[in-house]
């Protein structure tokens, strides 16, 4: 069994080192290849992906907050049972929401969640499956943000690494601090999110 914390570090400046990952696998499940320290890449332009070739020596690397990035901004959308908070400066879009819950979760309607759609049962699963930690919810006055969960690391293709479980982040940035659900967070591989270091979508509207 493997007793040795697992943390992903980073500077300003560096790929994501994996200290000591466990059960990182790719979108598919396949098992991927880690050492002891592992260096994925996070400027998206790798030829060795997921992992870091260095190329951001070269071309440089996109790590800064953009100022028109959705800002860190919690909103709750009240119900009978169970109250759904969200947070779109946190937001990965991919989208698990509205696909496994649409009664829920629809941005056709206003407000786009409507909390009472569905059981608080199935409220609550899909809030546990979002990636990103966007959504946490308050139930019988208990505010939840994390869940009991191994860890896992899933290399998205042409998307985030996506983290659960007690897999502590740490960067010259203190980005943790921005986080409610430390262990659920989604890190951007693409480069070009505006809310460095957390994916916010930007993969999946760019030209490769």
């Amino acid at each position: 069994m493997n007793t040795k914390k697992t943390e992903i570090i980073f500077t300003n400046n560096s790929p994501f080192y994996l200290v000591n990952g466990q059960n990182v696998t790719d979108e598919n499940g396949n098992v991927l290849k880690v050492k002891a320290v592992s260096a994925f890449c996070r400027c998206g332009k790798s030829k060795f992906m997921p992992y870091c070739d260095n190329k951001h020596e070269v071309e440089g690397l996109h790590t800064e907050k953009s100022y028109d990035r959705a800002k860190n901004k919690w909103k709750s959308y009240v119900g009978d049972n169970i109250t759904v908070h969200f947070n779109l400066g946190l937001c990965s879009h991919v989208a698990l929401c509205l696909k496994l819950l649409p009664e829920v979760f629809n941005l056709d309607e206003k407000p786009w969640i409507n909390v009472n759609g569905a059981s608080v049962e199935e409220v609550i699963d899909v809030v546990s499956k979002c990636p990103s930690g966007a959504l946490t919810y308050t139930k019988n006055e208990k505010h939840i943000v994390d869940f009991d969960t191994d860890i896992a690391i899933k290399v998205i293709s042409d998307g985030p690494l996506a983290v659960q479980g007690d897999v502590e982040l740490i960067d010259d940035q203190e980005s943790i601090q921005e986080l409610k659900s430390l262990k659920r967070y989604t890190l951007c591989r693409c480069g070009k999110s505006k809310n460095q270091p957390f994916c916010d979508g930007a993969h999946i509207s760019r030209e490769d």
